[in-house]
């Protein structure tokens, strides 16, 4: 597989989950002149749900081209109705993959992306979808993640990448970039947007990880939900651990799935024992997806850590590689794992095992 460099001139952001993120998302809507994309697992239409809809109708107003997709299977809840409405406003809609009739075990091929794309000059990727457990209230904290908002020649590839899924056309051909869109100069932040779409050959997201990964030369820490790595990436990650490195790993102490906690504490035995720290956040369900490499190599988007989003799933992450957005992301994430996190000790982890 060639090797996809990063492209340098962004300016980039990291938005917190919450309010933060939906905020972050509905400026973005409210900016947009000419196209968006809007890309999403789940759509739910709650209170949050409705905010951003009603942002995509003004947009239309506007004489914004919007284009909103959404997972047949993530957001099956939508219905039939949903495509009448969206018709009737002028979005332009589609499901991907659309469920025949509900059921599990059609789950299938999904689009798993979490993204937001504008004029081909900003882009706000990440793990969160669109529904009130996301956002939060005053009784409920909101699900613990994570995006990067960026700004850039980026931009104009995802804005690609978005058009070809929703048209069904996954091979890219390169276009022309519209006359709306003004490269940044070149001296800024480097930035690249990697996939998953393992039917389609595209393994970059994990390749990426496996690379970055294995060359780490100080620490690595991992926000991670829905824990099950592949062999290949556990042994990366206790091999770089016995040559030294720091392994930091945030799980969640609760999980919204409820065969995901047994299947990863199954694991700690093995990390805790090859010297890797494991940490579980205490204060609301953990969905973030993120990583940082030795302070300068970031990673954050849709992509889990297990073989589901790898095989199964299209997926989109942006990285970043700009030491000081690493190292001030590094230290943020270490504060949020002292004030919001216990860390798992091998001697209580074997006691509790013991008494269960």
């Amino acid at each position: 597989m060639q090797r996809k460099e990063f492209i340098p001139g962004h300016t980039v952001r990291l938005v917190h989950g919450g309010e933060s993120y939906f905020n972050a998302l509905l400026e973005l809507i409210h900016e947009s002149k000419h196209i968006l994309h809007l890309q999403v697992y789940i759509f739910e239409l709650d209170e949050t749900g409705k905010r951003v809809l009603q942002a995509l109708e003004e947009a239309v107003q506007r004489g914004v081209i919007v284009f909103l997709m959404v997972d047949g299977f993530g957001s099956m809840s939508l219905g039939s109705a949903f495509k009448t409405r969206m018709q009737e406003v002028g979005i332009l809609f589609r499901f991907f993959s659309e469920m025949p009739f509900p059921g599990i075990f059609q789950a299938g091929r999904r689009l798993h992306h979490k993204v937001c794309v504008v004029d081909k000059k900003k882009v706000l990727v990440g793990g969160v979808n669109i529904a009130d457990k996301y956002r939060g209230n005053k009784e409920q904290l909101p699900w613990l993640d994570f995006a990067i908002l960026a700004e850039g020649k980026v931009a104009a590839e995802v804005q690609e990448v978005c058009e070809h899924i929703f048209s069904k056309k996954f091979t890219l051909k390169r276009v022309k970039s519209e006359s709306y869109f003004i490269p940044l100069e070149t001296d800024g932040v480097k930035v690249r947007m990697t996939r998953n779409d393992w039917i389609r050959g595209k393994n970059e997201i994990s390749t990426a990880y496996k690379t970055m990964l294995g060359n780490a030369n100080d620490e690595i820490l991992i926000f991670a939900s829905y824990f099950i790595p592949s062999r290949r990436l556990l042994k990366i990650l206790v091999r770089a651990s016995k040559r030294g490195r720091k392994v930091n790993i945030v799980l969640g102490k609760m999980s919204d799935v409820p065969f995901i906690k047994p299947a990863t504490q199954y694991l700690y035995d093995k990390l805790l024992r090859n010297g890797i720290r494991i940490f579980e956040y205490k204060e609301a369900v953990l969905h973030a997806k993120a990583c940082v490499v030795d302070k300068q190599w970031v990673s954050i988007g849709s992509l889990n850590l297990n073989h589901l989003s790898e095989l199964l799933s299209l997926e989109m992450n942006l990285e970043v590689l700009d030491p000081p957005f690493g190292a001030a992301l590094q230290k943020e994430f270490h504060q949020l794992i002292q004030e919001h996190c216990v860390e798992i000790n091998i001697l209580d982890f074997e006691k509790k095992e013991h008494c269960s």
